[in-house]
């Protein structure tokens, strides 16, 4: 199941966010039938980078009790940073995905369509209970929760790294949807 919501949606981009909404489903069909099961995937369009760091960042706060208030603060001041330069996001939520979409990169619907094609193929990665677990553990140890040995950390980015490549690769498939 996708469920599409915009908020803070500059003016002149709103045709952008209700395409984002008509596109999702056949989007996460798309991905379903060239990957696998989706998860429950909760998406999030809107222009404002905040807004869609502060959307993600309290998706996943659940999933890490015991986090440091200072660290739970400067997480999410790297998060905003970090996601004024990026046209999508996906993280973990307790009960499935959430994806935030920036239409302050993708500023067509093209570029709508691929974000989502990728975003999609990310949710689709951390899916599986061996993934999300992963996941969990490096997010921990991200907020400064559970340690991790150096190799631990390097290989879960490397898998973080081969993830991305496979969602790049992907994003052809969003040829497929109506622009």
């Amino acid at each position: 199941m996708i469920s599409v919501t915009s908020q803070k949606v500059s003016f002149g981009q709103g045709g952008l966010a209700r395409h984002a909404e008509r596109v999702a489903d056949r989007a996460a069909r798309l991905i379903r039938s060239e990957f696998g099961p989706l998860p429950r995937v909760e998406v999030l369009v809107s222009s404002s980078s905040d807004v869609l760091a502060d959307f993600v960042h309290q998706a996943k706060l659940p999933l890490l009790p015991g986090a440091d208030p200072r660290e739970v603060a400067k997480q999410l001041r790297w998060g905003r940073r970090h996601l004024r330069g990026k046209y999508g996001i996906t993280s973990l939520s307790t009960d499935g995905i959430v994806i935030g979409i920036n239409l302050g990169k993708a500023r067509t619907t093209a570029y709508v369509n691929e974000t989502l094609t990728h975003e999609l193929v990310h949710a689709h990665q951390l899916s599986g209970d061996s993934a999300r677990a992963d996941h969990l553990a490096y997010l921990a140890y991200g907020f400064e929760i559970e340690p991790m040995r150096r190799r631990e950390v390097r290989a879960y980015e490397a898998v973080i790294n081969g993830r991305e490549h496979e969602a790049r690769a992907a994003e052809h498939l969003a040829s497929q949807l109506p622009t």
